[in-house]
């Protein structure tokens, strides 16, 4: 049999096809080899990069100090531990280096008010604030950072990688604790605590040397145009014999907006307190297809695009008891409130609706959180809780309110001994409203399971508040001739053309004439008690809550001869490097604070006291003279110093003008309660 070879041009052929094939697989392998290459050496960057945002996030203290990190030392390639500049990296088993270069760029922003209105709104850098001839404050309000690194591939090409970020002011040990709501909190490292004192704050006896209580005498209020926006926090305690720890902070929020229905879309649940393992702990929100809104305007707090997005229910949500407000077991509707009682339903896209939402910081960001309840609201002077005797009576009978709402029986009655007898003058009441966050069932039959068995701890486990509503509030009195009692609008801004100086009063009894009356305040039942506004539904209209039990006695004691009152309002500005701001008449540690209760008063001829009151956060100062004679003529003149500051005096008179005086000058007796008819005004120039 005759067999057939291979001719030298088949062997050619096939050694060209087998180069061809094997310098491309080589080609292929080193593109591949290449590309993971510059991979690698990309992620390295990226970690540079991320070591010095990890590296200037670990300040210790805001302002420059010697020998520690601070967070006004970060700057174009400075701050933080590790230097600018070359670093060389060791890759793959054969060792060798690569040489990466590190810098980062920061830039200053401040948080500024443009409009006026004492409401910061628009951020700027430096730069710009100077351009407007505004102060620029000596801690910026975040820094914008970028860290940037660069590197030769392993074809020589120079390539880069920028990280931006921000750094706010908050040191990082602070940074943990303010986002200790999640199940970080039960590793957060030791920090103090110092307790409020009664009657400002209240605190509440949790079981264990727990102890929780609202950390700020009032809430924060501002107010810019129709929306308010309220801040609180409160803090969870444990208490021995050297010194209280801080176990957990949780900070709200809540808002007013205004909002139009856009269809369905995509939004979330609320986030919610839950009980789990014996402990409450948050359950985050999740996404779900649902109708939306939409904020009907864009002058409005940032927070109120995720307020009008998601504040909406679904029957599956009511279901599963993560909601954020039912009526009537069904999920809530949306109306735009007319006055007087009177509800427009919003039913069709586009159609506009008031809103008000409840958030909560949760890892550092605000979440919207289920609709505030209120199960009780009760007023008193403000010296009520002084004693010990009154504080453990309002304890005892707030936690029996609670108590009695969680097992649906009858509350307790509340305390009697809140009447005042006085003299013709003003007297500042306070309002508390008493919250109850609605629970799950589960968790709603752990609470009564304890209740049941007498368990001293079981309020350790209720979401329960106790907050200052004097200043969100609605008073009215039912006797005006006798006692009039303060309900100015929610105004915190500076407008003196209108009298606006960053104050507002509620709540202020003014007692007139000899009798007896009746004063009453009110909250609505949901968020819009928090923020002080309208309510947003017929069925938040129908659940205001009110305390009348408060009596007022006005008792002059006069024979054959009377007696009156003289009240007047303290309004106080301050400037300093140019700008104007309203007075801090509470907080001592900040550079406004202007202590009004130093102010002194020379009455001449000397026949009675003038005390006055400094209500806490944003409430209206008031001087109140008690025992004026009918017959008694003079003047009274004020005085008060700040060092490094100038002091000029105006008194608002009787027919409303303005002049340029320190003195109530009375050439006439009193025939009557003089009440707001001599208005002080400080003003103090650096």
């Amino acid at each position: 049999m005759h067999t057939r070879g291979f001719s030298l041009i088949e062997v050619m052929i096939a050694s060209l096809i087998i180069m061809l094939g094997v310098t491309g697989f080589v080609t292929l392998q080193s593109a591949y080899m290449r590309s993971d290459a510059d991979t690698n050496l990309r992620q390295v960057a990226l970690q540079l990069a991320q070591e010095k945002f990890d590296d200037l996030r670990q300040f210790e203290v805001v302002e420059t100090t010697a020998g520690v990190s601070a967070y006004n030392d970060i700057a174009n390639n400075a701050g933080g531990a590790i230097a600018s500049g070359p670093v060389d990296v060791t890759i793959g088993s054969d060792g060798k280096s690569y040489q990466f270069v590190r810098s980062w760029t920061v830039a200053d922003q401040y948080f500024v008010d443009t409009s006026g209105d004492g409401v910061e709104d628009t951020w700027m850098d430096a730069a710009t604030l100077g351009a407007l001839g505004l102060g620029v404050p000596v801690t910026p309000a975040q820094k914008q950072v970028t860290v940037t690194v660069g590197w030769a591939d392993i074809d020589g090409n120079n390539l880069t990688v920028a990280m931006d970020g921000n750094f706010a002011p908050v040191t990082a040990g602070r940074s943990f604790q303010a986002s200790n709501e999640t199940d970080n909190a039960k590793v957060q490292p030791e920090v103090a605590y110092t307790p409020g004192l009664a009657p400002d704050v209240i605190s509440y006896d949790l079981g264990n040397n727990e102890s929780i209580e609202t950390s700020k005498p009032v809430p924060d209020i501002s107010n810019k145009g129709a929306n308010n926006v309220v801040q609180f926090e409160t803090i969870r305690y444990e208490s021995n014999a050297q010194i209280s720890e801080k176990l957990e902070q949780e900070d709200f929020l809540s808002v007013n907006c205004s909002c139009k229905l856009a269809g369905t879309g995509t939004g979330y649940t609320p986030a919610m307190t839950v009980l789990d393992g014996g402990e409450m702990v948050v359950e985050r929100g999740s996404k779900v297809t649902k109708d939306v809104g939409v904020v009907a305007d864009s002058k409005q707090p940032a927070l109120c695009d995720v307020c009008c997005r998601d504040h909406h229910d679904t029957s599956s949500m009511v279901s599963n008891e993560n909601y954020y407000r039912a009526e009537g077991g069904l999920p809530h509707k949306h109306y735009s409130y007319q006055g007087g009682g009177s509800f427009t339903l919003a039913s069709s896209v586009g159609d506009v609706y008031n809103e008000a939402c409840r958030f909560k910081r949760i890892d550092g960001f605000y979440e919207l959180y289920p609709d505030w309840q209120l199960i009780d609201i009760i007023e008193f002077e403000s010296t009520y809780l002084n004693t010990t005797t009154a504080l453990d009576g309002y304890r005892a009978y707030t936690e029996g309110v609670i108590a009695s709402e969680i097992n649906g029986s009858l509350p307790p009655s509340k305390p009697i001994d809140r009447d005042i007898k006085v003299p013709a003058g003003g007297y500042q009441l306070i309002a508390r409203g008493i919250y109850l966050d609605r629970m799950t069932t589960s968790h709603l039959n752990a609470v009564k399971a304890k209740l049941a068995a007498n368990d001293p701890d079981w309020k350790a486990i209720v979401p329960f508040y106790d907050v200052n509503l004097t200043l969100l509030s609605g008073w009215q009195s039912d006797n005006a001739p006798i006692a009039t009692v303060t309900n100015e609008p929610v105004q915190t801004v500076i407008d003196p053309a209108n009298n606006y100086y960053g104050t507002y009063s509620r709540g202020r009894a003014e007692a007139l004439s000899d009798g007896i009356a009746n004063i009453a305040v009110s909250a609505y039942a949901n968020n819009a008690g928090i923020t002080g506004t309208d309510p947003v539904s017929p069925a938040e209209y129908s659940a205001q809550l009110t305390d009348n039990s408060l009596q007022v006695e006005v008792n002059s004691k006069a024979s054959t001869e009377k007696f009156f009152g003289l009240i007047g309002n303290i309004s106080c500005l301050i400037t300093q490097a140019g700008v104007t701001k309203s007075c801090e008449t509470n907080n001592s540690k900040k550079a406004e604070y202007v202590d009004l209760s130093s102010i002194v008063m020379t009455i001449t001829p000397d026949r009675f006291v003038c005390p006055i009151t400094v209500p806490k956060g944003n409430s209206t100062p008031f001087f109140s003279c008690a025992n004026v004679s009918e017959n008694w003529v003079g003047t009274i003149q004020f005085q008060i110093s700040k060092p490094g500051y100038s002091v000029s005096y105006k008194m608002q008179q009787p027919d409303g003008s303005v002049i340029n005086t320190n003195t109530i000058n009375l050439t006439t007796g009193l025939d009557a309660t003089s009440n707001q008819e001599y208005n002080l005004i400080i003003e103090l120039f650096d």
